[in-house]
């Protein structure tokens, strides 16, 4: 029998990314502390070393002091060798920031959009944030993510509108927005806010080590987001997760029989609308649910039957709770109650950890990771 061993290129590829990466995490590192935090021999560390200082990606730095043995040089990353672009578009406008390799922030751009947010407002914000990181960058962008509050087509990127969607108004095409001020080679991965938040949370929060996870985003707008066997669930398209319109049952406000519907048509029969859009009264909810309202409680039981739905068909391991009524109490124990009592379901239900930025977490998470691997392709890498 015929074995295929891994090829010396490869071989030098995954040193240099292991070396790459440890030197990227620690901020700067010797030769000798690389080879210890790598578990690689001496001699493969310096040749790994030598191939990431010809490429420029790593410079030398200050000299070590004290300590026992030969004094050494610390490695630390080269910003002028690369950045990445980690940008969030949502309801409140654009913000992006530039990322060295190891993390650190380099510079942050906001803007503003008015409300109703228009595909040409929001390309327009879109444009003038990306146009000032690229111009303030140390060195040449070399992977950019996108947070967008709104479901992504992910086989072209743009911004799909469907009819409750409380955001957006018209169409963006953020790749076509992006490419005249990226570099040819660089490709924005681009994905709906609730995906990358999934990311944050299983990344740095309460999902970390979690291979089946359900994250339910409940706010002004509703969404959720899957990973099924260690990776991200899209879809066909990229438009897994609009629960919105998963159909359920509740009554209004000004009766007591009972309908069938969309999430979203029960959120309005009751009355959870702000007048005159699709997005979802916060304020107003979180505070009928605080008083345990008859209304409230009717639409988190109504969360909590489509919860149990997705749950017979994913068999998560874990349900993840987020946006800001997402994660209220009584919200949390309808689903906890109905995850409980459906036979054969074995969930348990969390709230989220990463609760501030997540997206742009989730983004900053995957830009990093893009940047590492533009230098040290990574075989068989989880796509996103």
């Amino acid at each position: 029998m015929t074995v295929d061993l891994p090829s010396l290129g490869l071989l030098r590829s995954l040193s240099d990314r292991h070396v790459l990466s440890v030197v990227a995490s620690a901020g700067q590192l010797t030769r000798a502390a690389a080879a210890s935090a790598t578990g690689l021999s001496k001699p493969t560390v310096s040749q790994s070393v030598a191939r990431l200082l010809e490429s420029g990606v790593l410079v030398e730095g200050e000299r070590t002091s004290g300590g026992r043995g030969r004094a050494g040089t610390y490695l630390t990353v080269n910003d002028a060798a690369g950045c990445a672009l980690a940008i969030q578009a949502g309801p409140t406008g654009v913000v992006g920031e530039t990322l060295a390799l190891d993390g650190r922030v380099l510079a942050t751009r906001r803007r503003t959009v008015p409300v109703p947010v228009t595909g040409g407002a929001l390309g327009s914000a879109l444009r003038k944030v990306c146009r000032s990181l690229t111009s303030a960058s140390p060195g040449p962008i070399r992977a950019v993510t996108l947070s967008v509050a709104d479901p992504v087509d992910r086989r072209t990127g743009r911004v799909v509108e469907f009819p409750a969607s409380p955001f957006l108004v018209g169409e963006l095409d953020p790749v076509g927005i992006l490419a005249p001020l990226l570099p040819a080679e660089v490709h924005p991965v681009i994905d709906n806010d609730v995906s990358w938040a999934l990311l944050a949370e299983r990344t740095h929060g309460v999902a970390a080590d979690t291979d089946d996870v359900l994250q339910l985003y409940l706010d002004e707008g509703m969404g959720a987001a899957m990973w099924v066997g260690g990776r991200p669930l899209h879809g066909a398209r990229g438009l897994a997760g609009e629960i919105a319109y998963a159909r359920t049952s509740t009554t209004g406000r000004a009766t007591t029989t009972p309908t069938s519907g969309t999430l979203m048509d029960a959120v309005e029969a009751l009355g959870y609308l702000r007048e005159g859009t699709r997005a979802i009264d916060v304020d107003e909810l979180i505070d009928d649910l605080d008083r345990a309202t008859g209304q409230s409680r009717r639409l988190a039981t109504a969360i909590a039957e489509i919860t149990v739905a997705h749950a017979y068909l994913l068999d998560p391991e874990l349900v993840v709770l987020s946006g800001r009524w997402g994660r209220h109490t009584e919200v949390v124990n309808a689903v906890t109650t109905a995850i409980g009592d459906a036979g054969g379901v074995q969930a348990r239900v969390a709230t989220a950890e990463v609760t501030e930025d997540a997206a742009l977490v989730g983004a900053r998470t995957a830009a990093l990771g893009e940047l590492l691997r533009t230098w040290t392709p990574e075989p068989r890498a989880v796509p996103r």
